[in-house]
C-alpha cells in the first residue's frame, strides 16, 4: 500500500505532499487502506477496541450519563461494548460501514451521515453525555467545525473523547514518510496538539485531560524484530490498554486523545 502524502493545515505531512481528494469508505477501503475489516480476538484491533469500549463505560457510569453517540462508528465495534447498558447512537458517513454496524451493534440508533454537515436533524436536541470521535477529525478539513458541532449536542457536564494522530510523536519522528499517520491518505487534518486543544475550547469545551496511546506503530529501528520492540518501547501502551487508564502524557504516544467537557 503506497504511503499517503497529504497537505495539512499544520504543515506535519511530508514536502512531496500533494492535495487530497474526497475518500470513498467503501468496502475496498476497509479492507485494502484502512487494512481491517473484521475484528479478530486479541488482535490489535481488538485490544484498541475494548480499549475505548472500556474507558466509554467508565466515563458514562462515573457521570451518571446514560446516552452515548459514536461519531465515525465504522462498523459498531464500540456501539457493541454499550448498547447493552446505554442508550446509543452512531453516525458515519459511509453506508458500507453502516450496514455492517446494523448488524455488529442491532440496539444501537444507526445513521449514515457525513459530520461536516453538522449532527443530522434526528440526533439533535437529545443532549449526549459523552460523544465519542475516534479517527474522524484527521479525516476532515474543518474539524474545528465537527468539533463544535458536537459540542452542541453535549448535555450539560457532557464529554467530547476524541483521538487523532499524534504529530507529536516520538514515532514520527523515528519513522518519517512511514508513520501511520501519513500512510492514510484520506488524512488530511494532521494537527499540532496545541490545536487540538484550542480547537476544543473554540467550541466552548474545558480541557478535562489529554493523553496518548503509547508506541505502537512497530517497528521503528531496522533489523530488530517487531515483536521485540513492541515489547520494549510498546510495554506502556499495554499496561495502559490492559487497565483502560489514561497516564501516558500526551507527547508519548502515536495518538492524541483529549477529554473535554462542556460546563454544566
Amino acid at each position: 500500500m503506497p504511503y499517503g502524502r497529504w497537505s495539512t493545515p499544520a504543515s506535519t505531512s511530508p514536502s512531496s505532499a500533494a492535495t487530497a481528494v474526497q475518500p470513498a469508505y467503501d468496502e475496498r477501503y476497509y479492507r485494502e487502506e484502512f487494512g481491517l475489516d473484521d475484528l479478530r480476538p486479541l488482535s490489535r484491533p481488538w485490544w484498541a477496541i475494548r480499549y475505548y469500549g472500556v474507558l466509554c463505560r467508565r466515563l458514562l457510569r462515573a457521570s451518571g450519563g446514560r446516552r452515548f453517540c459514536d461519531v465515525g462508528c465504522a462498523h459498531g465495534w464500540i456501539l457493541a461494548w454499550l448498547d447493552s447498558e446505554f442508550e446509543t447512537w452512531g453516525l458515519d458517513v459511509s453506508e458500507y460501514a453502516i450496514a455492517r454496524a446494523r448488524n455488529v451493534a442491532p440496539r444501537a440508533h444507526t445513521v449514515v451521515h457525513d459530520v461536516t454537515h453538522g449532527f443530522p436533524e434526528s440526533l439533535r436536541g437529545i443532549g449526549f453525555d459523552l460523544i465519542l470521535m475516534r479517527y474522524v477529525l484527521e479525516h476532515l478539513a474543518d474539524p474545528g467545525a465537527a468539533i463544535a458541532a458536537a459540542a452542541a449536542e453535549l448535555a450539560p457536564r457532557g464529554a467530547l473523547l476524541f483521538s487523532v494522530p499524534n504529530t507529536a510523536s516520538p514515532g514520527r519522528r523515528w519513522k518519517g514518510e512511514r508513520w501511520f499517520g501519513y500512510r492514510d491518505r484520506t488524512h488530511c487534518s494532521l494537527l499540532e496538539p496545541g490545536t487540538w486543544e484550542r480547537l476544543a475550547r473554540d467550541a466552548g469545551l474545558r480541557i478535562e485531560r489529554t493523553w496518548s496511546d503509547g508506541l505502537w506503530d512497530v517497528p521503528y529501528v531496522r533489523g530488530v524484530p517487531a515483536l521485540v520492540q513492541l515489547a520494549v518501547v510498546g510495554a506502556p501502551a499495554i499496561a495502559q490498554v490492559l487497565a483502560a487508564g489514561t497516564f501516558l502524557p500526551p507527547r508519548w504516544g502515536e495518538n492524541l486523545l483529549v477529554l473535554a467537557r462542556r460546563p454544566g
